[in-house]
């Protein structure tokens, strides 16, 4: 909503004239009085505070009173905006009126709490307590608290209310398993979409500063910072599942098929638990696949959301109409779970097979319901062969100890870290309600400049973990943020580089310039530095500074090809031809089968007027891989010699391109032809042209 955001950044920006009439504009969006207690006094106390100030009296309480004035504000922004939405959508977050529940969170009342705390706008000091009350409360299960504080989440994404976030703080303060990790991945959300609020209230940065001295604090914000960037690389790792991993599954599936049918023929039962030598040879088929299913499979290990698309036809089940349930952790006790119907018989139990997924570390707690309520509809000889192998794999996880899983405790936690972010990026993916929502997984994710990051990171060491991380998935926006800022605590040659690089790779090259000069200052005979500053300058239409660095860069590697092209390319724009003639005869003659500088080589003969070389280059050309231009060019060489019949033959074998016109050649002839009697180029250039029409049209 356009006006709700238009009031947001006044009031942060402190023209609160503006914001004050933005406020009254979406009270009347939302059918509320402009005249309501909350406008009036705001506006009073900000007509008050403009009077004191013409007078010249100096009021010590002036930034707390405009700082209240904000927050009060804010407030109503946020609040009209619901209404509004409450008033004119069908979003599920603002259908109906929920009242607090009876009794305290439990089994059966989970999802009338979770509305219940979503839709409440301005929690009562009553509520708060009650709910802090239930933080150590031993009665009150770890999935009771995990599913209050994704409420308390989602509640803040539709209304800041700092008694929530200071409630989010004590859920996580007390560590207990499973829900610290919830409450953490919601302060971080929070934290991250209100980073310009957060200033206003002393608690929310009291809570930073209480973090600061959490020693275990800097690692889990990693591993939820990281786990982010990977689910917004979770389209990247479904693409390549669909485009590169099954198609080469489905041109082998027929011969492993085939050969399972053979072997159905031998009853044999003999090294029944020998591996199939043949296998191999049916991989082998497809070289690629094994190097792509590795990776996906250090992709899973790292956290990388590998399921997705296999579970998201899985979420029509009726079971996901109720929105708590898409951040229900998975537990087996789940009455939906518990008195599931599936076609098994006596031979497969749910519940030991609940009880077995509640522990699969690589699947998240959505597709973990997913993957139960499909049962339902699975014949009993599938269900029952499956329950086979499952329930193998879960007695050899019951074997594994309450004491290693306490050995291995930050491994586990931080499974169940990925698993929830996970479960709220398919909410906001899958879900429509998730577009009524702040879209947590942008592009646009730039976690250096929040106050967290800050709290987080005092150290530079830890910070560029990150920023390595980030560079090497190949996010550069998130990685320059990153280095930037180590590179004000601790410049050094490589992070400058690290910094151009990333800034290139986005494309801001004066940027990427102005860093690999900065690395320069540092060591000013790095040939791949060099390079790059060369490249950028040639870039940004400077020749004669692109070749300046392009020389120094030749003295450090003499035989260097790109290095060699590179300067024949900035004396060509320089039109120094004879300069750049020597360079590309350089390549070729150090490579003779790069067929690119037969091009400018080309050129570079046309215009000197050594028209042989030129036709032989141009012919070379137009023997291999020609384009539209190449004809052109062969055409001006063969015009400029008086050979006309053949220069016309050029020029209309050109139009075979499909994205080549009269147009471009008119361009072409009217900037590259090279005549000596410059005063009839144009009307030779229109008779060529308008007999070239003629031929076209029969």
């Amino acid at each position: 909503m356009n006006l709700h955001e238009n009031a947001i950044n006044q009031i942060l920006n402190k023209k609160i004239y503006d914001a004050i009439v933005s406020v009254k504009n979406l009270a009347k969006e939302a059918s509320i009085s402009v005249n309501n207690d909350g406008i009036i006094m705001a506006e009073e106390t900000y007509k008050l505070m403009l009077k004191y100030s013409v007078q010249g009296m100096n009021d010590p309480n002036r930034e707390s009173i405009l700082c209240q004035l904000q927050i009060s504000l804010l407030m109503m922004a946020d609040s009209y905006k619901n209404k509004y939405f409450k008033n004119n959508t069908s979003s599920l977050f603002f259908a109906g009126n929920h009242c607090q529940p009876i009794d305290l969170p439990n089994n059966n009342n989970l999802n009338d709490w979770f509305n219940f705390i979503v839709s409440n706008e301005n929690s009562s000091e009553d509520l708060i307590n009650l709910l802090e009350s239930l933080i150590e409360n031993k009665k009150c299960s770890w999935y009771c608290k995990s599913l209050i504080v994704s409420a308390l989440t989602i509640s803040l994404l539709l209304y800041f209310d700092i008694k929530k976030v200071k409630l989010l703080y004590s859920f996580y303060k007390n560590n207990q398993e499973q829900v610290w990790q919830r409450a953490l991945v919601g302060l971080f959300i929070i934290y991250y979409i209100y980073n310009n609020r957060i200033t206003l209230y002393k608690e929310a940065l009291e809570i930073l500063e209480n973090l600061k001295t959490d020693s275990k604090f800097t690692e889990r914000y990693e591993t939820i910072i990281l786990q982010f960037i990977r689910s917004i690389d979770t389209d990247k790792i479904t693409k390549k599942i669909n485009e590169e991993i099954l198609p080469e599954v489905s041109k082998i599936a027929p011969g492993i098929k085939e050969k399972m049918k053979s072997d159905s023929l031998n009853n044999d039962d003999k090294g029944i638990e020998e591996k199939n030598p043949d296998w191999s040879n049916y991989l082998s088929d497809s070289p690629g696949l094994i190097d792509k299913l590795s990776e996906i499979s250090k992709l899973q290990l790292e956290g990388g959301d590998v399921f997705l698309n296999s579970f998201a036809m899985l979420k029509s089940f009726p079971f996901f109409n109720t929105l708590s349930n898409w951040f229900i952790p998975f537990y087996h006790q789940n009455k939906d779970i518990a008195n599931l119907s599936v076609n098994g018989g006596d031979k497969f139990q749910i519940s030991k097979f609940a009880s077995g997924l509640e522990r699969a570390p690589f699947i998240c707690n959505s597709d973990k319901y997913s993957f139960c309520l499909s049962l339902s509809s699975m014949p009993p000889d599938q269900i029952n062969t499956m329950g086979k192998y499952f329930f193998a794999e879960v007695d050899e996880m019951n074997e594994i100890s309450y004491e290693e899983i306490l050995l291995r405790k930050p491994e586990f936690s931080y499974k169940a870290v990925t698993q929830y972010i996970q479960d709220i990026y398919r909410f906001f993916k899958l879900n429509s309600a998730g577009k009524d929502l702040p879209d947590i997984f942008e592009k646009e994710f730039y976690p250096a400049g929040t106050l967290m990051f800050d709290s987080a990171f005092t150290n530079v060491d830890e910070m560029r973990k990150v920023g390595e991380f980030f560079f090497t998935n190949e996010h550069y926006q998130q990685a320059f943020g990153i280095f930037k800022k180590i590179s004000e605590e601790n410049p050094n040659f490589e992070i400058f580089q690290k910094i151009g690089y990333s800034a290139q790779k986005f494309n801001d090259i004066e940027l990427a310039l102005k860093y690999y000069l900065n690395a320069q200052f540092f060591d000013d005979s790095q040939l791949w530095n060099l390079k790059k500053i060369g490249w950028c300058y040639r870039k940004l239409k400077n020749p004669a500074k692109a070749l300046e660095y392009y020389k120094k860069a030749e003295t450090l590697d003499t035989e260097n090809l790109s290095i060699a092209t590179a300067i024949g390319r900035c004396q060509l724009e320089l039109e120094n031809y004879e300069e750049a003639l020597k360079y590309y005869f350089k390549v070729e003659y150090l490579d003779s089968k790069n067929s690119k500088v037969w091009r400018p080589i080309s050129w570079c003969c046309y215009v000197l007027g050594k028209y042989s070389q030129a036709e032989k280059y141009v012919n070379k050309l137009i023997s291999a891989n020609p384009e539209a231009e190449d004809y052109v060019l062969a055409g001006n060489i063969f015009r400029i010699q008086n050979k006309m019949t053949d220069a016309i033959d050029f020029y209309i074998k050109a139009f075979s391109f499909s994205d080549f016109n009269i147009t471009k050649l008119e361009d072409s002839l009217n900037t590259d032809y090279k005549s000596e009697n410059v005063e009839n180029i144009t009307q030779e250039n229109n008779l060529i042209l308008d007999y070239i029409k003629y031929q076209l049209n029969n």
